[in-house]
């Protein structure tokens, strides 16, 4: 089983998905998608905890996780969702262009 957790890059102020599986646990390096400033983190059930591991552990050997590309963005996932329902946001101006064009 796995869980989707939204993560923030304090680096380049991007939104991206990490994909953990429920059976992670211990010390990751998580690089973000988009500049690949690396987030020290320790993932206790497949779970992101807020303790940030030393980046003396650099020396062990700790896995990496590099989620995709594709899912940075620069707003939170409830912000989009927000957009998508609010009449002024883009979502509503998109679908209104293309209703009214056909």
């Amino acid at each position: 089983m796995r869980k989707i957790f939204e993560f923030y890059c304090t680096e380049c102020h991007k939104y991206f998905d990490v994909k953990l599986n429920v059976s992670i646990n211990g010390d990751r390096r998580i690089h973000c998608p988009n500049c690949d400033h690396i987030h020290y983190r320790v993932i206790t059930d497949g779970c992101i905890t807020d303790t940030r591991m030393s980046e003396e552990s650099d020396s062990m050997l700790v896995e990496d996780i590099r989620p995709m590309k594709a899912s940075c963005r620069d707003y939170q996932k409830e912000k989009a969702e927000d957009m998508a329902e609010d009449l002024s946001g883009f979502m509503y101006r998109l679908w209104k262009d293309i209703a009214y064009k056909t």
